[in-house]
């Protein structure tokens, strides 16, 4: 299966999830729709603490860079910036401001 394929099955799972649990609301079995909801917030909380150990990570090797007196000069920086790909991404990526 294609990357695409795999995102769109798990798109449809997690909303027919949504709507199951939808459906248990309004039929009263809120122990049904809570613990979807549950369930949801648990895969949040894991996604959440991943990205938080990575931005961690980054910023220590940024500290690290400082006090050993190395830090990237603008072209470098510049170089890897535009080497990100994801434009959403790229977009929350400071340009250099050149004084």
């Amino acid at each position: 299966m294609t990357t695409a394929t795999t995102d769109l099955r798990s798109e449809l799972v997690e909303l027919t999830a949504e709507r199951d649990a939808l459906r248990a609301q309004l039929a009263g079995d809120l122990p049904a729709a809570t613990r979807w909801l549950q369930r949801k917030v648990w895969r949040q909380a894991t996604e959440l603490d991943r990205l938080n150990r990575r931005v961690t990570s980054q910023r220590f090797v940024l500290r690290t860079l400082a006090e050993l007196g190395r830090t990237l000069t603008a072209d470098e920086y510049r170089t890897a910036r535009n080497a990100v790909t994801d434009q959403q991404l790229k977009d929350r990526i400071e340009p250099v401001e050149v004084a």
